[in-house]
């Protein structure tokens, strides 16, 4: 018999050697909602197909967890495989970015996707979770998961596993379908309780529940200027050639990889200064430049380089940092559990940037207000600033573009800019790049070059910091003038050596332990680079450093 010192429940209880933890769970956990989806055993995160083989600590994740959900997304995106395999075979599915809650995805079928076609994978996936289709996990040694995947013209799967330097690799199969994901799915397909497929040209979307709604379909919702975003990064990947990583490995293993940086670092230049022009061409009508984006989106380098860029074209900008307009920490508003509100607009001291906009404009001289995050103090600057005719001024910050900031200013004489960090490869076919992923892994590296806070400070913050984009930046994207995707190509795996020291530094006691291990897994593929390769203007510099 095994023992387990369940951590969820508090109790420990024992069981048989052997068996599957969705037996455990069925004996432990019967009436369990939402339903458990996963476990970190013995500090493991593991699907419930892992055997119990000895004593241990064990946590349950439901599909209500962030944990969960990923383990449902997982999932669906092989029913939909197997759907499309099923009713064309051969064709093939391409994931290639979030749309907000939903999963945009494209189809090769060998015609156009219909309606049609879209109402027949709709109904085929519905009868493998009415029929509680199973999936089976196979582990295998890597040289062994190669080989399956090239019998199956699987080349890009294939080059994927010889660079993720491990012994075994923990594939799935469902029907015919073979397929290797960066995490454990469900057991079978009857965990998922609703989805719906959508016709979205020239592709459709995957609507999948939330893990705050994990039995429910959020509110569906168009972000035309978000998804022509993610066409405008898969076109830049393509441009450069570098769609996969597997393609960015080729290029470091080849030593071509700097003809791939100068032509990212190209890429990102000319629209800035196509961003610059547009802002030329709005004068004199425009006042405020306001830029905005989720944490380390690269704000504060973007604003430097896009200023730079208008001063090229003969304006004379004065920049302007939201940060400096806290309160002072005495005066911060505070959370219901007695925490400091910083993401709030409530932590903004609107009435004072208001009146300094005003002065600025009507050019009178200003002592700008500064912030000392060490001492959570506001002090102004002993020097003032005076803007010259007829020049804007730029401002960047967590709320710059939620119209309650500049409510002196009419909507016309604003520039709304919004920044994504929207990676332009994949991992393969079937397993997407999170935009979530490569800004906590730029937090992370930055945090601790910069601000001395290890990779558990950055973790403990990062869940409110998520719910506050939510409520402060994602909102206000679509009524952006232009959206900026400051990502780059390459970057993960200059990240790579930075980051990968920080997560292992978390230890098996942490609560982010799962989380830690995830995200070195997920940089598993990724050849490391050297930071040399990265120009000295680079919007990657703010994270790295020098």
């Amino acid at each position: 018999m095994i023992t387990i010192t369940d951590r969820t429940q508090h109790k420990t209880y024992t069981v048989e050697e052997g068996i599957s933890l969705e037996t455990v769970v069925r004996e432990q956990y019967a009436t369990a909602q939402p339903r458990i989806a996963a476990a970190l055993y013995n500090r493991d995160f593991v699907g419930l197909d892992t055997k119990v083989t000895a004593d241990g600590e064990i946590t349950w994740f439901s599909l209500g967890t962030v944990e969960g959900n990923s383990c449902l997304q997982r999932t669906a995106i092989m029913l939909l495989v197997r759907a499309v395999d099923d009713l064309y075979p051969g064709g093939k599915v391409f994931v290639k970015h979030a749309l907000r809650k939903a999963l945009y995805c494209e189809l090769s079928i060998g015609h156009t996707v219909t309606v049609r076609d879209v109402k027949m994978i709709q109904q085929r996936m519905e009868e493998m979770v009415a029929q509680d289709e199973k999936l089976t996990q196979v582990i295998t040694g890597t040289e062994m998961a190669m080989e399956m995947c090239r019998n199956r013209h699987m080349e890009r799967e294939a080059e994927l596993l010889q660079h993720l330097d491990i012994h075994h690799i923990m594939a799935y199969q469902c029907g015919r379908i073979f397929d290797y994901y960066m995490g454990p799915l469900l057991p079978s397909m009857g965990y998922i309780t609703c989805f719906h497929v959508r016709s979205y040209a020239p592709g459709i979307i995957l609507e999948l529940p939330t893990p705050q709604s994990p039995e429910a379909l959020p509110v569906y919702k168009e972000i035309p200027k978000m998804a022509r975003l993610f066409l405008d990064a898969e076109s830049w990947g393509r441009i450069v050639r570098c769609e996969y990583v597997s393609d960015l490995n080729r290029y470091i293993d080849d030593n071509t990889i700097q003809d791939i940086v100068d032509m990212a670092e190209a890429l990102q230049e000319k629209k800035l200064a196509e961003i610059a022009d547009y802002i030329v061409q709005q004068r004199p009508k425009i006042k405020v430049v306001l830029i905005s984006g989720p944490s380390s989106a690269g704000k504060t380098t973007f604003c430097k380089r896009l200023t730079t860029q208008l001063r090229v074209v003969g304006l004379r900008p004065v920049k302007i940092s939201l940060d400096d307009y806290f309160y002072n920490r005495e005066d911060t508003p505070k959370n219901p559990d007695g925490s400091y509100d910083f993401e709030s607009l409530r932590a903004i001291d609107v009435p004072l940037f208001n009146k300094q906009i005003d002065a600025l404009q009507q050019g009178k001289d200003v002592y700008l207000s500064r912030f000392d995050f060490v001492e959570g103090k506001r002090y102004f600057d002993t020097l003032p600033v005076h803007l010259e005719p007829q020049q804007p001024i730029v401002v960047e910050g967590l709320h710059a573009l939620n119209d309650s900031l500049t409510y002196m200013l009419p909507r016309y004489e604003k520039v709304k800019i919004s920044l994504g960090v929207l990676t332009q490869i994949r991992i393969n076919d079937h397993n997407r790049i999170s935009t979530s992923d490569t800004r906590i892994i730029r937090r992370m590296v930055r945090d601790r070059q910069f601000r001395d806070r290890d990779a558990l400070a950055t973790m403990d913050v990062w869940a409110d910091v998520r719910r506050g984009e939510e409520v402060n930046i994602y909102p206000y994207q679509e009524d952006a003038d232009t959206i900026f995707n400051t990502a780059l190509p390459y970057e993960l795996s200059v990240l790579k050596p930075y980051a990968e020291p920080l997560l292992a530094s978390i230890e098996k006691d942490s609560t982010h332990y799962a989380e830690a291990q995830r995200l070195l897994k997920f940089l598993k593929p990724f050849k490391s680079l050297p930071s040399q390769v990265v120009p000295g203007n680079s919007l990657l510099r703010e994270f790295i450093g020098k």
